[in-house]
């Protein structure tokens, strides 16, 4: 049986949060849940992730079915991700105040044994089992543009002064380029997605020590908490799918 849950916090600098996210059940084995982290103008960054929440929530929706197989749920992801793209990108061409607006996005489902995911930015997914934390995705920016290059180390990276500056943004542009991926979910386990209000502060022990063991919603209290008691200086969204 899966379990989920998510939260989103302001944190304790900014005036206003533009996070998003949406979580929900598919059936009893199958679960979803969308990230985004908005970006641009006086109220662009909300508009973004809100926009994007929505209609990647209502396509996903509309189109799932429990007979899927796993190429079809992978169109699916990407055409709600492409949708929204195009839908926040049009209101942002409409309006001057927006212009440039724009969000990373997380897309995971899990579904029976495999997690799908489909992004563009530096908002994260970890997979934690017993006995470790790994990240699944790789982060859209030019800090790991340089760490792979070879230019700096990924210690280095952590406290970049240009680690916010991300490569890849939904909105900001008339198309996206999407990265896709499926991983297997343990029998034991839960994948974690972020906005880097939080992997920015938690490390994987710190991960491993706030959910291994913790109901989900307990979890998602406890991860945002810790990331505000160090310093919580941008908007903090965990979600978590777990069995």
């Amino acid at each position: 049986m899966l379990r989920i849950a998510g939260k989103t916090d302001v944190g304790k600098k900014r005036a206003a949060n533009e996070d998003g996210f949406f979580v929900a059940k598919l059936s009893s084995d199958a679960a979803y849940a969308v990230v985004c982290d908005g970006m641009g103008g006086e109220n662009g960054g909300h508009v973004a992730s809100s926009c994007a929440v929505e209609q990647i929530r209502k396509i996903v929706e509309d189109s799932y079915r429990d007979d899927f197989n796993e190429n079809s749920v992978k169109n699916m992801m990407l055409s709600a991700i492409s949708a929204a793209n195009a839908q926040v990108f049009s209101i942002a061409e409409k309006n001057d105040s927006l212009k440039g607006m724009g969000t990373t996005v997380i897309l995971a489902v899990v579904r029976g044994s495999i997690i799908h995911i489909a992004y563009a930015g530096d908002s994260r997914v970890y997979l934690i089992d017993e006995n470790s934390v790994r990240q699944l995705t790789r982060d859209h920016s030019m800090v790991q543009m340089m760490v792979d290059r070879g230019e700096i180390s990924a210690e280095e990276a952590q406290y970049h002064p240009e680690k916010h500056y991300i490569t890849r943004a939904l909105g900001v542009g008339g198309t996206l380029d999407i990265d896709y991926l499926e991983e297997e979910m343990p029998e034991k386990g839960a994948v974690l997605l972020c906005s880097d209000g939080l992997s920015n502060y938690l490390d994987q022990e710190d991960l491993h020590r706030l959910i291994w063991d913790s109901d989900a919603f307990s979890a998602v209290n406890q991860l945002i908490g810790q990331a505000n008691a160090m310093g919580g200086a941008d908007n903090i969204t965990a979600v978590l799918i777990a069995r």
